[in-house]
């Protein structure tokens, strides 16, 4: 049985998760292959490598030159993902994704969650970030996927919201029963 383990001791951000899953042996050209049939311009991906404390590892980023990025609400990324060349199994996880992210912002703003529209996750670097996740989960095919407690750090974080404090209340709705 394959199992793959997310030890969050510092979180987990997009970046950090595609690097973590190229070192893995998910393969770049694969990735950028399949990413490219997601549809969406303007965008490149940057794989480096790194050293942070002491420790090699691998950033992915995903670089845009989106200055202010559109709203998008749930039923646009359903459909930039429905209308993607990606394989089914990559835009079901991808709109898993959101749509948890969706149901997290109705609640905390108390509103359906087709009237959420998204600001920083509705970026394309997002839409990225998650469909590439997608696409390496796909190819790794763990038969399961277990996470330690993850670390939600502390302070004020500037957003389309205003400043908020970290963990951002969508964050934390997402984390409600998870370890932490």
């Amino acid at each position: 049985m394959r199992t793959l383990y997310y030890d969050c001791f510092a979180g987990i951000a997009g970046d950090m998760h595609l690097g973590a899953l190229l070192d893995l042996g998910v393969e770049e050209a694969h990735l950028r292959a399949e990413l490219s049939k997601l549809g969406v311009p303007g965008w490149d991906l940057s794989v480096l490598r790194t050293r942070r404390g002491g420790i090699a590892s691998t950033l992915a980023e995903i670089l845009t030159c989106e200055a202010a990025p559109p709203h998008r609400h749930l039923s646009d990324i359903l459909a930039i993902l429905d209308a993607s060349g990606l394989s089914p199994g990559a835009k079901r996880r991808s709109q898993a994704v959101f749509r948890r992210l969706a149901e997290a912002e109705s609640r905390v703003h108390g509103i359906p969650v087709d009237a959420v529209h998204f600001h920083e996750v509705g970026a394309v670097d997002t839409l990225v970030d998650i469909a590439g996740a997608a696409i390496a989960l796909e190819r790794l095919a763990p038969d399961r996927i277990l996470c330690s407690t993850v670390e939600l750090g502390s302070g004020l974080v500037r957003c389309a919201h205003g400043t908020l404090p970290v963990p951002a209340p969508a964050t934390e709705e997402l984390l409600r029963h998870a370890p932490t």
